[in-house]
């Protein structure tokens, strides 16, 4: 997930801005200190009712349903490289991708196209449908050999610079988790695993599943309970902004971050993770520069468009 928050404090309120895991952090904050509160958008929000296994099992069930209707778009044309029969896409990716298991592609300057490249990669042009045509090109290389769309879109989740450096993208995410999350044991780690391939069988590798959770031997324990942020009082009111079809952070769980907090929802009938504050949406942006500056709530039901 991206973790984008801003804040700006004025006589000692806290005007705050998160996205995604920027959601939990400002939920978490307002538990703590909600009357340092005066304004607080919270956009594509991670559910604050739900632990680690089902927040993820919606997670990849979501990212299931954006496959699906990729692959919807894509079979419009003849030369999808998924065929033109929808129901057919997942079986028609897994016969794709699962050879690379076994057999990585190998670039001209040596790089290897991995399965785990190629799950990376397609995942992250799922975050938005504009990102679809270049996922389609992506598998349409993979047919013929080649993976250069598909390490692009991968080198765009895994920060990687053009000397080949990378940012601590992964690093942070597995120490964040490791304080975030709930730990599981290598049983109940590969159970997991198990129930996202069923929700989620575009990932499913057909092999086995022996999963370890990588924080298994994290010395410092998890701080973050589950459910957290509840029964606030004395906190201003807040704006809670969810895309119907966010494939990360699915719409139920900013229905469930508005209620949590008593915070007015903003519905954005869109297929993207996030969209506050981008060039996207006037219809948002209006709504949200309204809040931020005016403390002015959207009406019950507002609802905007992409």
């Amino acid at each position: 997930m991206t973790w984008t928050y801003s804040a700006r404090c004025s006589a000692d309120k806290l005007s705050f801005f998160g996205a995604s895991y920027g959601t939990r952090l400002g939920a978490i904050y307002a538990e703590t200190f909600p009357q340092n509160v005066r304004a607080m958008v919270l956009d594509g929000a991670v559910d604050p009712t739900t632990g680690t296994t089902e927040r993820r099992l919606v997670l990849f069930a979501g990212f299931q349903r954006a496959f699906d209707n990729m692959a919807a778009f894509c079979a419009k044309t003849p030369t999808c490289p998924l065929g033109t029969d929808p129901k057919q896409a997942t079986a028609a990716f897994q016969q794709i991708v699962r050879p690379l298991i076994d057999k990585p592609i190998i670039t001209a300057d040596g790089r290897k196209v991995t399965y785990t490249a190629v799950i990376d990669g397609v995942t992250t042009g799922l975050y938005g449908e504009t990102l679809w045509p270049a996922v389609i090109k992506a598998i349409t290389e993979l047919k013929s050999g080649s993976g250069k769309t598909l390490l692009l879109l991968r080198d765009i989740l895994s920060q990687r610079n053009a000397d080949g450096s990378y940012g601590n993208n992964y690093e942070s995410l597995v120490a964040i988790n490791c304080l975030d999350e709930e730990r599981h044991t290598p049983e109940q780690e590969s159970a997991m695993t198990r129930d996202i391939f069923k929700v989620a069988p575009f990932l499913d590798t057909g092999r086995p599943v022996n999963a370890r959770d990588l924080c298994e031997h994290w010395r410092v324990k998890p701080t973050l309970g589950y459910p957290y942020a509840q029964n606030i009082k004395g906190l201003p009111k807040t704006l809670v902004v969810s895309v119907t079809r966010d494939p990360a952070t699915p719409h139920e769980g900013g229905i469930s971050l508005a209620k949590t907090l008593g915070a007015s929802l903003l519905t954005v009938e869109g297929e993207q993770h996030g969209v506050a504050l981008t060039p996207d949406s006037a219809c948002v942006n209006d709504i949200v520069a309204d809040y931020l500056i005016g403390l002015k709530i959207p009406a019950d039901g507002a609802r905007c468009v992409l």
